[in-house]
């Protein structure tokens, strides 16, 4: 009987050992979120500046440009650090007019100009979701990432550093799009000029002197176009 009680407790004590240890393997996530309501008129611009991360624009028809931004750290960010590592990411909009929205992402740095050397966008990862109407102008100029556009029927302009970029049409016909990019293949389900570069590919079409423009560049990524009908698609609100 003593065995096995001497047993049973060297058990328990390597229990009560493991736990602890396996909780501290396991970091929270930390995690901001803000969304905000811009009026704007029919027929505005939105420019999007230094965006980073994952950007989702979607047209709808209200009167309104709808900006919910989400700020991540990893899961093995320390506690003390959480707070101003979040902060130092800060995601403005900014009414200039009632035909134009600018929306602007500035990092901090913090530790003098070695640490800024050293720190990367990376550090904070970033969801962009904005919903806006559908007449709108797009011009966007992203650092990296990923930037999915569904359901404008206005203009586009999109720069990106790198990373992917999707773009759906409300309906097939309407626009006039170039494509192009450094590194990296253009995807379409249309056009019939596609060209493959030495490592970029390029796809233009013109639909008309009046159609809007969808104008698309990439540093080292990918771009799709396609085209959704419009009875294929329901809006929303």
């Amino acid at each position: 009987m003593r065995k096995i009680a001497i047993i049973a407790l060297a058990v328990a004590v390597r229990g009560m050992s493991v736990q602890p240890l396996f909780a501290q393997q396991v970091s929270p996530l930390y995690q901001q979120t803000n969304t905000e309501h811009v009026a704007m008129a029919a027929g505005g611009i939105i420019s999007i500046n230094n965006s980073f991360g994952e950007l989702d624009i979607e047209g709808w028809n209200q009167p309104d440009v709808e900006i919910t931004v989400i700020k991540t750290l990893p899961y093995d960010s320390k506690e003390s650090k959480s707070s101003k590592d979040l902060d130092s990411v800060k995601v403005a909009t900014e009414r200039k007019s009632d035909k134009e929205v600018v929306i602007s992402t500035t990092v901090a740095s913090h530790g003098g100009w070695l640490s800024s050397l050293r720190k990367t966008k990376t550090d904070v990862w970033v969801e962009y979701h904005i919903r806006a109407p559908r007449d709108s102008k797009l011009v966007v100029r992203h650092d990296r990432g990923t930037i999915q556009v569904n359901n404008m029927a206005a203009a586009i302009d999109a720069d990106s550093g790198g990373g992917d970029m999707v773009v759906i049409l409300p309906d097939p016909g309407t626009h006039s799009v170039d494509a192009r990019t450094k590194i990296g293949p253009v995807v379409a389900d249309f056009g019939e000029t596609h060209h493959a570069h030495l490592v970029g590919e390029s796809l233009v079409t013109a639909n008309g002197v009046s159609s809007p423009v969808v104008h698309l560049r990439m540093g080292r990524g990918g771009i799709t176009v396609k085209t959704l009908p419009a009875e294929g698609y329901t809006a929303e609100h």
